[in-house]
């Protein structure tokens, strides 16, 4: 079984776009890639990576995993992944993403996500 047959979801690839209107700056979220495969695990933290749960925060946490992506796909940190297949919801792209290796060459990309609040993920 091959890794790229186990990217079973698919997803659009959202980047922050500073525009200049009337003197101002304005920001919003442009599509830079459409129908990416990829792996969104909203069960898997990874030790030492990613942030868990913390009790005293007196909250349900918000859905939060780790998204893998085959290499060269075009993703920054601070991107947004809107998913087309797969678990439902707009993804953050949060922290360092990983260019995880087998051996001497690059084998996948693996970057932690964190639900976008419904009220701020409109598009």
């Amino acid at each position: 079984m091959s890794y790229k047959s186990l990217l079973v979801h698919r997803c659009d690839v959202l980047r922050l776009d500073p525009t200049n209107e009337d003197g101002a700056a304005r920001y919003s979220y442009v599509k830079v890639a459409s129908d990416v495969r990829c792996r969104l695990d909203l069960s898997f933290l990874r030790p030492g990576r990613d942030q868990g749960w913390t009790p005293e925060a007196g909250r349900a946490t918000d859905r939060s995993g780790v998204a893998f992506f085959l290499t060269g796909t075009n993703i920054l940190p601070g991107d947004r992944i809107k998913m087309r297949k797969g678990p439902t919801g707009l993804f953050l792209l949060e922290g360092t993403l990983d260019e995880v290796q087998d051996g001497t060459k690059f084998h996948h990309l693996e970057v932690g996500v964190t639900e976008v609040a419904k009220a701020l993920g409109k598009s």
